[in-house]
């Protein structure tokens, strides 16, 4: 296994089965976030159905930014917004072995994160959704957040990909993939946090390679910037049942 890391880079969702009250015994909660932090609003009861219940109603999870963008490599807008106006329903990825394989990772890649970094308390909350009071179209579900103890905080998430060939990797080359590097920028949205890290397994048929790669906020307010004029009109089209304007790629 190699581990490598990078600050400030150029450039399908499930969550961990396990309770939330054994991830605080391992991470403790971090510091409560001060009157301009984001709204935490918290599914009753706290389990995963009535998480997956809430998500539907309230907006664009970071996770579908960038499909909502019409950047994602999975999901066209057109898609999303036929799932976010009840015409179809989101497909069912639970035997997909990518998403396993990430869903299997996750809680190692927590647990490696936090013992690399031992000067950060880190904290999972497994079901809560958080939203920027400024942008409520917008919701993320952390895969962990932090807190250094001197006032700064921010957001880690967690990835495990298998790059396809030379482009896949290249895509990892020194920046973060572009439908993650939105995701990333949503969180930050979300949460008005300072820094948000993506911290991923990397695997070829020889090894795994562990990246880190950490975005400071003061980087990215144009990007921020477009993500929420984008997804703003991304949910103004499902509020009104208009079908999202088509995304061309070249």
């Amino acid at each position: 296994m190699r581990i490598e890391a990078e600050n400030n880079p150029l450039e399908p969702d499930d969550r961990d089965e396990r309770n939330a009250s054994e991830w605080e015994d391992v991470f403790p909660p971090a510091a409560k976030p001060t009157q301009d932090g984001p709204v935490r609003i918290v599914p009753e009861p706290y389990t995963r159905e009535a998480w997956l219940k809430k998500r539907e109603t309230l907006g664009i999870g970071a996770s579908e930014a960038a499909a909502a963008l019409g950047l994602s490599p999975w999901t066209s807008a057109l898609t999303l917004w036929r799932q976010k106006v009840g015409e179809i329903e989101a497909p069912d990825l639970s035997g997909n072995e990518a998403v396993s394989r990430g869903v299997r990772m996750e809680p190692a890649l927590r647990t490696l994160f936090a013992a690399m970094h031992p000067e950060l308390t880190v904290s999972y909350h497994p079901f809560d959704m958080l939203q920027n009071p400024d942008v409520p179209w917008l919701f993320a579900t952390l895969d962990g957040e932090y807190f250094n103890g001197t006032g700064r905080r921010g957001v880690v998430e967690f990835k495990a990909s298998e790059p396809n060939g030379k482009a896949g990797w290249d895509a990892w080359n020194g920046q973060i993939p572009q439908h993650y590097y939105i995701q990333l920028l949503a969180q930050l949205i979300c949460t008005g946090y300072d820094e948000a890290t993506l911290f991923a397994a990397l695997f070829s048929r020889s090894e795994v390679v562990i990246r880190s790669y950490t975005l400071e906020r003061t980087d990215c307010f144009a990007d921020m910037e477009y993500v929420k004029d984008g997804t703003k009109k991304f949910w103004s089209c499902v509020q009104e049942r208009r079908i999202p304007p088509t995304t061309i790629i070249f």
